[in-house]
């Protein structure tokens, strides 16, 4: 019985763990076969032709890609080691020339 309360305790606050990680994601992006798909979040068309584009041309085709918010600007986080670091700048190019209220106000994706 003394293990109720805190397994009870601990179910509910998983949620909100997940609502603060989530509390500065913009967006998520998955690539599988070479094609990019909308996870959750909300992502300009522009900018996810653009991030398609680059990782298109560099042949990348299994990842997922979080555009989150660092320094009241947009970042992009993921992809893993195998993703070049020529690949990355362009990707960082990408973003940077976004406002968050520009993809804050984006339609919603998936």
């Amino acid at each position: 019985m003394g293990l109720v309360i805190p397994a009870v305790l601990l179910i509910l606050t998983v949620p909100l763990v997940i609502a603060m990680m989530r509390a500065n994601e913009l967006f998520v992006l998955r690539a599988r076969r070479g094609k990019l798909v909308p996870v959750r979040g909300r992502i300009p068309k522009e900018l996810f032709d653009d991030i398609a584009d680059v990782l298109a041309r560099a042949g990348l085709d299994e990842f997922e890609i979080r555009g989150v918010i660092e320094d009241g600007r947009p970042r992009l986080h993921g992809g893993g080691a195998e993703v070049p670091r020529a690949v990355r700048q362009q990707l960082r190019n990408v973003v940077g020339r976004w406002r968050v209220a520009e993809i804050r106000n984006a339609p919603k994706v998936g």
